[in-house]
């Protein structure tokens, strides 16, 4: 009789551990999908420029950049036009400067809630981009604001 009760017990617990395990992979596959925490990801992605930025006038005009008043900063530095400005990317990785995507109006103030989009951007113009932009990384795009 017990061994009977041990059979009967231990073959409810399978099966209530299967129930358990396809109820959570319906849940994450149709209520809440997992999608990776990629802001943190692109905010590091584009706030760090793949070469050192000359931090002086004259060694930004000896390589050719172009010193200015960038952003909100009360102080003049240096920036570099790109040469592959238009290109189609999928991640920053692929351009000299970083990825951007061209997001409507409302697409830009979903990203600043959080919300990503998946899209393909185009390489900017400069290495150092300022203002909240869309910034492509892995064809996701998360608005970042980089002042």
């Amino acid at each position: 009789m017990v061994r009977r009760f041990l059979k009967h017990f231990l073959i409810f617990i399978i099966v209530f551990i299967a129930i358990i395990l396809v109820a959570w992979k319906l849940d994450r596959t149709f209520w809440h999908p997992y999608l990776p925490n990629r802001n943190d990801e692109i905010r590091d992605a584009v706030t760090t420029t793949k070469f050192t930025i000359p931090k002086t006038k004259e060694e930004c005009e000896a390589k050719n950049g172009v010193w200015r008043k960038m952003g909100i900063r009360p102080t003049e530095s240096c920036n570099f036009k790109t040469t592959d400005s238009g290109k189609i990317c999928q991640d920053s990785h692929q351009c000299e400067g970083v990825c951007l995507a061209n997001l409507s109006k409302d697409q830009m103030n979903s990203g600043m809630r959080g919300k990503l989009f998946k899209t393909e951007g185009k390489c900017s113009e400069w290495v150092v981009v300022m203002w909240c932009r869309a910034y492509v990384s892995s064809c996701w795009a998360s608005v970042v604001c980089a002042d």
